[in-house]
């Protein structure tokens, strides 16, 4: 009698008795976290949708509890591929552990709730319906509701009617042959919602690094945003949609990824409309153009030390695609300002092809002279310039290559320059025959890249920030000093808002107009530039805020390439345009040679400058947008032959 007792015993230790099936609902409580994370636990539902490492389980809905707080649905990481038991409509049990998973890398993430520990599942029944799914409504996203308002859909099937795109699927380049492979990720907002921007402040879910000040502003992240994977389930194909793209009817479980509610649509929606690549206005009689362009890793087929080399089709696509973008959106300005150019040779080459084009379309030849300096970017990358021969050229000067900063980590010099900025000092002819001196300084500053981390990489990209923008601020401030009447543009990707980001206020030092010590991390607060200079970008008449962008991120359309005019140069503005053609299109499009779109990730920003009489502001009308809302060896100009 005692060795069947002791038999049982031993299998109940080895295999313990399941307690009864916990509701999802009550998997998931009414909060951010379950009050079941770290226990043991069974639970049924339905089987809504599957992925290469789990599947989605939801409650049918003559189960669901009347507390609108708690989600009827969960995610079952598997790890794997799911059996062939979760199948799409099978009523299962899973026996796991719930996890609330935060990702390796972002360790402070709010989590998600999972079933996971090797789950166990177990087929009961197939053909059940799938769940109703949860209509989102903008009040669902709005910024003005409590954060964590979506956590009681989390793992549920969502509706949402209608979608606006608004930031393009992305992907992953591949810069040797010139392509791209989508991800399938893409943004939106609820049709009617105003285009997500960038705003002031520090991002809400990064900590401020030990000692920072009391005020320092924080960003929301616009919770409006949407993010849709549309190839996150097995056996949905992924969709490439440009900005302005309308999807109707998308349907899928919410899952949450990257600090974003994400929608995983469980068939490729019905889309319509979009963002096309648009042109700046025509310059008038008189004007002088001046643009900027990020080219974006533009590398030749040659072999180099540094960065990627360009198969032949690569390497010809990129021309043909730059050579277009120039001379039909940009409209070839009279210079034009560039970033990220290889070398000296490639943007010859560059300015070759753009002419050859010019003839071969029955055009003008603009007859570009090219100018780069090779800087201290080990990646290989430079900025240049552009010129056409109505521009009379006096010198272009590299400044700033040997300067070096103080590593706050290593507590050693540092080169401050990667990218060193290159003036252009020059004279353009106006209409009465007298010539007009002008400086350009074009500039590519440190990246945002680390430096909101808490760690000694933070620490160096902040102080290599600051240091960058008051050595720029300081550079400005000379050129204007030493001719106060010379119009002075500085155009660039200075990878810095229009608005301080709370933790190095770049462009806020550059122009002469830092934020607060008091409300940002890097606090010097010193204002190097006197009179300021003018941010062109965030002139109403010059660039609504409906246009003030030239990259997205993340979802969120952001203006980091930049015009500062001194006021010699303001008062001769008569516009400020940006050539839509790079941001809102999807990554796909890149390797495509009849398109224009995504030659680069980066719009450009073309400025117009009267060059006559009768100076004065007179800005173009808004453009309709679908989205709604070293030593110095400078020669002085008046020395120039």
């Amino acid at each position: 009698m005692q060795f069947p007792s002791l038999l049982i015993a031993g299998l109940l230790a080895t295999f313990p008795l399941l307690a009864a099936d916990v509701a999802i609902h009550d998997v998931q409580g009414p909060g951010a976290e379950s009050p079941r994370a770290g226990q043991s636990i069974s639970t049924t539902g339905v089987v809504t949708a599957r992925r290469t490492n789990g599947f989605f389980l939801q409650a049918p809905d003559t189960e669901a509890d009347a507390d609108p707080l708690t989600s009827e649905g969960v995610f079952v990481f598997t790890s794997s591929m799911p059996p062939s038991s979760a199948a799409v409509g099978n009523r299962v049990r899973v026996t796991g552990t719930v996890l609330e998973y935060r990702p390796s890398s972002d360790p402070a993430s709010p989590p998600l709730t999972e079933i996971a520990g090797n789950p166990g599942v177990t087929f009961l029944s197939l053909g059940t319906a799938l769940p109703s799914p949860v209509v989102l409504s903008a009040a669902d996203l709005s910024p003005s509701t409590p954060s964590g308002r979506l956590e009681r859909c989390e793992g549920m099937r969502v509706r949402v009617d209608s979608l606006l795109v608004v930031a393009p699927t992305g992907g992953t380049v591949d810069e040797a042959n010139g392509t791209a492979m989508s991800n399938g990720v893409f943004f939106g907002v609820l049709t009617g919602t105003p285009r997500p921007f960038r705003e002031a402040g520090a991002d809400a879910g990064i900590a401020l690094p030990a000692g920072s000040p009391c005020c320092v502003p924080r960003f929301d992240g616009n919770p409006e945003r949407l993010r849709v994977d549309s190839d996150g389930l097995i056996g949905v194909a992924a969709l490439d949609v440009a900005a302005g793209s309308t999807l109707a009817g998308l349907v899928g479980p919410l899952d949450y990824a990257y600090r974003t509610y994400t929608l995983l649509p469980e068939s490729v929606p019905a889309v319509s409309g979009a963002s096309t690549a648009r042109a700046v206005p025509h310059p008038r009689s008189g004007e002088l153009t001046v643009g900027f362009l990020n080219l974006e890793y533009f590398f030749d087929a040659t072999p180099s030390a540094a960065g990627p080399t360009l198969t032949p089709e690569a390497y010809e696509t990129r021309l043909k695609k730059a050579s277009l973008a120039i001379r039909t959106i940009l409209r070839t300005p009279g210079v034009l300002a560039v970033a990220e150019v290889e070398s000296l040779p490639v943007l010859q080459a560059l300015a070759a092809r753009i002419s050859a084009d010019a003839l071969a379309a029955g055009g003008n030849d603009p007859r570009y002279a090219a100018f780069l300096e090779e800087g201290n970017d080990q990646s290989g990358i430079d900025v240049g310039f552009l010129v056409a021969p109505a521009v009379r050229v006096g010198s272009v000067v590299q400044e700033g290559k040997a300067t070096t900063y103080l590593d706050p980590v290593a507590g050693t010099a540092a080169t401050l320059n990667d990218r060193p900025p290159l003036v252009l000092a020059a004279r353009a002819t106006a209409p009465d025959g007298t010539e007009v001196p002008f400086t350009v300084v074009v500039n590519h500053l440190r990246s945002l890249t680390g430096v909101a981390e808490d760690s000694s990489t933070g620490r160096r990209v902040r102080a290599k920030r600051q240091a960058q923008a008051e050595y720029l601020a300081g550079l400005l401030s000379r050129l204007q000093a030493a001719s106060p009447d010379v119009p002075l543009l500085a155009v660039g990707d200075f990878n810095a808002f229009d608005v301080s980001d709370g933790l190095v206020d770049v462009l806020g030092t550059v122009r002469g107009a830092p934020a607060p010590a008091d409300q940002v991390v890097v606090n010097r607060s010193v204002d190097l530039v006197d009179p300021d200079l003018v941010d062109l970008g965030a002139v109403d008449a010059f660039l609504p805020p409906a246009e003030r962008y030239s990259y997205v991120f993340d979802g969120n359309a952001q203006l980091i390439d930049h015009v500062l005019a001194s006021r010699a140069a303001a008062a001769r503005v008569t516009g400020l345009a940006a050539a839509r053609l790079g941001a809102d299109f999807p990554e796909t499009w890149r390797g495509d040679p009849a398109r224009v779109e995504r030659l680069t990730d980066h719009d450009g920003l073309v400025v117009r400058l009267r060059l006559g009489a009768g100076i004065g502001s007179s800005p173009a009308p808004p453009q309709p947008d679908p989205l709604t809302p070293a030593p110095r060896r400078a020669r002085v100009l008046e020395e120039m032959p």
